[in-house]
């Protein structure tokens, strides 16, 4: 009976915080995001979900097994790896702190209108997105993805979207 106590408790106090953890950091994200356009966003936000949340958790393992021999060397170990990420974040965090409110009260907007390609100015906006798009479109694709989603290497004569073969197999 105790031990349904205590599994329910720590159930509950886990469900809990973790709603706590949500409602925080969730919203403190999307904040961080105002001072962008909307493609910087999503490659920014692709970015941090991928590689920052499974990056941190990826750590956490190396970390885990490197010093699992026991757990005085786990705590003692860990704690010195701790206390560098938490310090190094701390300073990022002051830096981008710096940055965001010197972009919200300047106005300015990362990747957005004000941002001209190399060697263009103001009065050549228009020239500069289309030659900036025909240059994209010019660079050969150098991905084996298929063209269309759920197509098999068989209706695409294994070939990728530009051409190229692909020796992957569509699953």
């Amino acid at each position: 009976m105790a031990s349904l106590i205590w599994l329910t408790t720590t159930v509950l106090i886990l469900g809990i915080t973790s709603t706590f953890l949500s409602a925080l950091n969730n919203p403190t994200k999307e904040i961080l995001y105002q001072p962008t356009s909307s493609a910087v966003k999503f490659k920014a936000k692709s970015w941090i979900d991928i590689f920052g949340a499974r990056g941190s958790k990826a750590l956490g393992s190396l970390v885990t097994n490197a010093f699992s021999e026991s757990a005085e060397n786990l705590v003692n170990n860990g704690s010195v790896v701790a206390m560098f990420v938490a310090s190094f974040l701390i300073f990022n965090a002051r830096y981008m702190g710096q940055k965001f409110d010197e972009y919200m009260d300047s106005g300015y907007v990362v990747g957005g209108e004000n941002e001209l390609p190399q060697g263009y100015s103001a009065g050549d906006k228009d020239t500069a997105g289309l030659e900036l798009a025909v240059g994209q479109n010019e660079v050969n694709d150098t991905s084996c993805g298929i063209e269309e989603e759920g197509q098999s290497i068989d209706e695409t004569g294994g070939k990728s979207g530009s051409g190229e073969l692909c020796d992957k197999v569509a699953i």
